[in-house]
């Protein structure tokens, strides 16, 4: 398991309309001259999870130190899947520029805040 894990002080769970997973295999297909395509797994799957987060402006800033000063955006940590409820290990996927986390305020104390994790063979 990684050596950093998603900090206590965080909400544990996404909400239930922020989360989404894919699953599947990594497969390359080869078309042939006659007959089916032929089909082979090439390895495990990265599979990426979206979640959303209801945070305060306090939580926010433990993110902010989390993602910047622990993981220095790329390091791996521990994270209780919402479905499996077990222990996986994810990376904080960037968007765009280095985009790690969007923020959109709810109130005067309370933000959502969306990013994508993937899940680590």
């Amino acid at each position: 398991m990684a050596n950093y894990t998603w900090p206590p002080g965080l909400p544990q769970k996404p909400l239930r309309d922020g989360f989404s997973e894919v699953g599947g295999v990594n497969v390359i297909r080869t078309p042939m001259d006659k007959g089916p395509a032929r089909t082979r797994r090439l390895s495990r799957l990265v599979k990426p999870i979206q979640v959303a987060f209801l945070m305060t402006k306090a939580q926010i800033v433990t993110l902010e130190d989390f993602v910047e000063n622990t993981l220095f955006g790329v390091r791996r940590f521990n994270f209780t899947h919402p479905r499996t409820l077990t222990a996986i290990e994810v990376r904080i996927v960037p968007g765009g520029e280095g985009v790690f986390y969007n923020l959109s305020p709810l109130s005067v104390d309370l933000w959502q805040v969306s990013m994508t994790f993937e899940v680590l063979p």
